[in-house]
């Protein structure tokens, strides 16, 4: 997991990225535009879904969240409002 943590992106790195997903996107359109359909939607009578036990919650998780963190105290995420929009 450690290959997907946060680093500074290279511009090739960039181009790269755009590049696997333009390619991700048309190879799916076009698989989109192959497909038929004919059935029309059911509406459901019932909103509700069954309540479970849940999944076990995966232990390398928290440690990922909190070492792409850019701020962490106390054992929490410390997030700024709208920062993004600076």
């Amino acid at each position: 997991m450690s290959n997907y943590k946060w680093h500074p992106v290279t511009e090739v790195e960039k181009q790269e990225i755009r590049d696997n997903a333009k390619k991700l996107l048309d190879e799916f359109s076009s698989k989109l535009n192959k497909i038929k359909v004919t059935e029309s939607k059911a509406e459901k009578k019932e909103n509700l879904r069954i309540e479970g036990k849940g999944s076990q919650p995966n232990p390398e998780f928290r440690e990922f969240m909190f070492d792409n963190a850019p701020k962490t105290e106390d054992g929490l995420i410390i997030a700024e409002t709208g920062a993004w929009k600076k």
